[in-house]
């Protein structure tokens, strides 16, 4: 992983709790994640085009509908799943 890769995805507190949120949801819908998460609407979507631009978070829309996902084939992403895994005690799941 090259250093920039890392410092853009953990470059806030909004990218670490948008992703912590995406490994417990598996998808979920961006009004959820803004409702869940506390955070206005337009920031996580902002952050959503920064995960989907490096590679980390996929959409898909149905209707008006958009459904965020972690790429579970990204080695990265399988990476920083176990990483948050880890870091909270959770390496069963």
């Amino acid at each position: 992983m090259s250093d920039d890769f890392i410092e853009n995805v953990f470059s806030s507190r909004v990218r670490i709790r948008i992703i912590r949120a995406l490994i417990k949801y598996r998808e979920v819908n961006i009004t959820k994640l803004s409702r869940d998460l506390g955070i206005n609407y337009r920031v996580i979507e902002h952050h959503i085009e920064a995960l989907k631009r490096l590679g980390v978070a996929e959409e898909r829309k149905f209707g008006r509908i958009r459904i965020i996902r972690l790429v579970e084939e990204n080695p990265k992403v399988a990476a920083i799943e176990r990483l948050f895994r880890e870091l909270e005690g959770d390496s069963q799941a």
